[in-house]
């Protein structure tokens, strides 16, 4: 028997409540407590902070003062049942439960990761750190040049914080949105997103699939990765069909902040698309095997593999409708790998204190 598509609770959002019990997932949490618990107190520290939040998620329940009960309710749980079937319980007999109605309305969301690559670099150009990232211009508006009109013009000379040894490291900066550049003498400078063209964004590892030179269930970042290294002289022939364009600024935190303005946590924060998901709520994902372009690793049938309660906390550049979720894995080599690796269906959940 099919499933009825998941119908909005509002129109616009991406979030249908599930009134029966029967068809909410089990709440296994996979990660680190300790990481969950600082991730929540940093959203409880947003909403108590901020002045306005959109009247479309506040006319469902999900306003910040229900936010943050929901958040210390649900801490309070969390630190009280020490085994998967107790959370599991508490969590479906005390919250109201809202699903990402996804693609097509059938709840399927496509999850990728990301997270805060360090790179060696250079404050000023020299032969081996020749490749800039740039802040904002004193011209700026939206929309701005394509990234094609920036680099052929040469338009943000002087806006250069610092200096990388490859174009696609710099461009990864671009897609992930911080990073952290490791200097010479040991010390590093840390980077944050400052804003972009206003440009709609284009994915090089999607234009790679559709020319027939990676399969869609293979694309990961190391696979964009070896490619680009197997073949340089094609970067710029890709770059340049993503018109987007993003501009940095130094940070004086080597944590990277999320778009709401709180620290991200590793495995515990994810980006949305905030004009379908309520902004710093508490959520769950269920990770499948299903990956884009193929089955899953277990056959065609769609199963858990992975779950873990997340907080909404930043939002991305390719992410876009109640489709589309990224995980922050954290920061450096290892995270990276791993965050690149990502490349899975699955589906997400809101949670809001009955």
């Amino acid at each position: 028997m099919k499933r009825p598509l998941l119908l909005p609770a509002k129109a616009g959002l991406g979030l249908s409540e599930i009134l029966n019990p029967n068809q909410f997932p089990d709440f296994r949490d996979d990660y680190d407590k300790e990481l969950l618990l600082q991730c929540i107190s940093n959203s409880i520290e947003y909403f108590k902070k901020i002045k306005y939040y959109p009247d479309s998620f506040s006319s469902i329940g999900f306003t910040p003062e229900n936010q943050i009960e929901t958040l210390e309710f649900f801490r309070d749980g969390y630190n009280r049942y020490n085994n998967s079937q107790e959370l599991n319980e508490f969590v479906s007999n005390n919250f109201r439960v809202f699903q990402a109605v996804g693609k097509s309305y059938k709840g399927q969301v496509h999850f990728t990761g990301y997270g805060t690559p360090i790179y060696d670099g250079s404050l000023t150009p020299t032969d081996t750190f020749r490749y800039p990232l740039y802040g904002k211009p004193a011209d700026f508006r939206k929309p701005y040049f394509t990234r094609s009109e920036i680099e052929e013009r040469d338009l943000l000379r002087g806006t250069e914080i610092a200096y990388l040894k490859t174009k696609l490291e710099a461009y990864l900066i671009h897609v992930q949105g911080s990073g952290q550049i490791r200097l010479a003498s040991g010390e590093k400078v840390y980077v944050g997103y400052a804003g972009n063209s206003g440009h709609s964004y284009t994915s090089i590892g999607q234009l790679l699939v559709n020319d027939g030179k990676v399969r869609a269930e293979e694309l990961t970042l190391p696979v964009l990765i070896e490619y680009f290294d197997r073949h340089p002289d094609e970067l710029d022939y890709y770059l340049k069909q993503n018109d987007r364009y993003i501009f940095f600024k130094k940070v004086p935190h080597a944590v990277p902040h999320g778009s709401i303005g709180v620290p991200v946590t590793p495995m515990r924060s994810i980006a949305t698309d905030k004009k379908v998901f309520p902004p710093g709520g508490l959520a769950f994902v269920a990770i499948g095997t299903e990956r884009p372009g193929g089955a899953g690793r277990s056959g065609d049938k769609w199963h858990v593999e992975k779950s873990f309660f997340v907080l909404d906390q930043d939002t991305g550049s390719a992410i876009k409708t109640s489709a589309r979720a990224d995980v922050f894995f954290g920061i450096g080599d290892d995270a990276m790998y791993k965050a690149g690796n990502l490349n899975t269906y699955g589906k997400l959940y809101y949670l809001l204190k009955k």
